[in-house]
């Protein structure tokens, strides 16, 4: 468990012995360990077994709430999952693997001007979509340019990357629609003897909004991009039964002959003439290029 303290500096800084702490970070068995401290700690510890969704529960003694991060890296990786502890004297961050520490060490460096528990809290969302917005362009841009490959021979990863990117798209959109629930909660009345900024809280609602706003429009150009993708694998397979259909019919004529041919009659005229394989070939060769001329005059795109 690690405690900070404001120092003299205004700043946020490891706590040294006898001061009351504004920020607390532990684990699960040293809440448990504390329980006694957190008249909410049976809804708290039955949220920290199963963190699916970023949340917020008001209580008379304080605010609880989980927190599920998605990655924002390329490869496929467990979400950053804590709980907190909002209470009117501190902080309480809780989590298990030990990932928060960087984020922890973020939220220290930029604490600066922080006086109460519910604005390092706030800091600490601030901070988590600080840079989303670039995030969300650099995928724009690769969206663009997999837009562009379709004009050429598409690359076999193409629907994969494709997939990749709504999903990661869907999952952005969902996180924030949380945030701005968790925003709206803290702003309401309900909250003010512990949360007391509210416009704070209702800007960051907002910007919450705001930024599901951009990953659904985003999302939206990844799925017409995949009609378009669709549309032409779809246009492609069509020519290609086309020109099978072509060879088809174009065959037909000498599977016929073939089928006649290869039955070798005794009394079959050309079986005993000295050109009649020649006469066969050279009557099927007749029967393609009429076949050829016709399809040609009907069908120009043949």
């Amino acid at each position: 468990m690690t405690e900070y303290t404001v120092n003299t500096a205004g700043a946020i800084a490891p706590s040294k012995a006898g001061a009351e702490p504004i920020l607390v970070t532990m684990t699960t068995d040293e809440f448990r360990e504390r329980k006694a401290d957190f008249p909410f700690h049976r809804d708290m510890l039955h949220s920290l077994g199963s963190i699916r969704y970023c949340k917020a529960e008001l209580y008379r003694g304080g605010i609880i709430g989980t927190m599920r991060i998605p990655r924002k890296e390329a490869q496929r990786a467990p979400e950053l999952c804590f709980g907190f502890c909002l209470t009117g004297s501190a902080l309480y961050i809780i989590e298990d693997s030990g990932e928060y520490k960087t984020l922890m060490s973020r939220l220290v460096k930029h604490s600066a001007g922080i006086e109460r528990p519910s604005q390092l809290l706030l800091r600490l969302l601030e901070l988590l979509t600080e840079n989303d917005v670039l995030y969300m362009m650099h995928i724009e841009a690769e969206l663009e340019r997999m837009e562009a490959e379709l004009d050429g021979k598409t690359p076999d990863d193409f629907f994969r990357r494709l997939t990749r990117h709504r999903q990661k798209l869907s999952e952005l959109g969902a996180y924030y629609a949380q945030l701005s629930d968790i925003g709206e909660r803290l702003s309401d009345e309900l909250g003010a003897p512990i949360v007391h900024d509210c416009t704070a809280w209702e800007k960051f609602a907002r910007r919450a909004e705001r930024l599901q706003d951009h990953a659904e429009l985003v999302a939206e150009s990844a799925l017409q991009l995949r009609e378009l993708y669709q549309a032409e694998q779809d246009s492609r397979q069509n020519r290609i039964m086309g020109l099978l259909t072509v060879v088809t019919t174009l065959f037909l004529p000498l599977t016929l002959l073939t089928g006649w041919y290869g039955m070798n009659f005794r009394n079959m005229p050309e079986l005993t003439w000295r050109c009649g394989y020649a006469v066969a070939a050279a009557v099927a060769l007749v029967i393609v290029v009429i076949e050829i001329l016709w399809l040609r005059r009907h069908f120009r795109k043949f």
